[in-house]
């Protein structure tokens, strides 16, 4: 979760992200329904904007925080390629947010680090905060194939119980929201060999992965979890709905 990676073009592939099955929720259509065009948006953890770009046409204004200076590069790009003029790029951690309290009508993190107390400070009164984090279920079938590292699974998050993601995160946002709902959120996502050699390479799904020591196991997990859509993962995702 806290991993910082560089940007590479892989990290755009559709191939890394899979054929997916209906998600229980959609962010965009979620964040839409709640927001006014005159509001405006944090983004904690933008990556390369991407996901940004659509909400344009629902924020005034929109500012995207990214600590990475790549992929904060490949943001500016992509913002460029596509005119857009109403998102700020701002490079920043999400425990130390560069804002004044009470600025922002909306607050997001998609995938990324956060500090709930941080984004209670900068959101204002009525204001919302809309996450969505990886839960410890999250392709489950295959992290128990790379078995253990220093006696821990080497799975990102495998170690933790079941439902911990949930209960930490109602825990942490009831402390200091009014109105705050969690839940978790389980699909079917079909890759290809290549498209799974790309995930583990851009992502901190398997702690340390290499292509050529860890070519066994991904061969394991193709053949155990082949079906005729594709190599079937479970994603698991917790979605946090928060009002100051």
């Amino acid at each position: 979760m806290g991993v910082s990676y560089n940007y590479h073009p892989d990290y755009e592939s559709a191939l890394l992200r899979g054929v997916e099955e209906p998600r229980p929720w959609d962010l965009q259509t979620l964040i839409s329904s709640l927001c006014e065009p005159q509001h405006n948006l944090l983004d904690i953890g933008c990556g390369t904007a991407c996901k940004l770009i659509a909400l344009t046409k629902k924020f005034k204004q929109i500012f995207a925080m990214e600590p990475n200076p790549s992929m904060l590069a490949k943001a500016i790009q992509n913002i460029t390629l596509n005119g857009i003029n109403s998102i700020f790029l701002i490079s920043g951690l999400a425990d130390s947010l560069p804002f004044q309290d009470n600025s922002f009508d909306f607050v997001t993190v998609m995938l990324a680090p956060h500090n709930a107390a941080e984004i209670y400070r900068v959101l204002k009164p009525g204001g919302y905060a809309i996450l969505e984090t990886i839960g410890e279920r999250d392709k489950h079938e295959l992290k128990l194939k790379f078995g253990y590292a220093d006696n821990q699974l080497r799975g990102q998050l495998s170690n933790l119980k079941e439902n911990t993601v949930k209960e930490v995160a109602e825990k942490e946002f009831r402390a200091l929201f009014s109105n705050v709902t969690v839940q978790n959120g389980f699909w079917k996502t079909y890759y290809t060999r290549e498209g799974l050699e790309l995930l583990l390479e851009q992502t901190p799904t398997i702690k340390d992965y290499n292509r050529t020591l860890d070519a066994a196991a991904l061969t394991q997990v193709c053949e155990a979890l082949k079906t005729a859509k594709g190599i079937e993962l479970t994603q698991h995702r917790v979605l946090i709905t928060s009002k100051k």
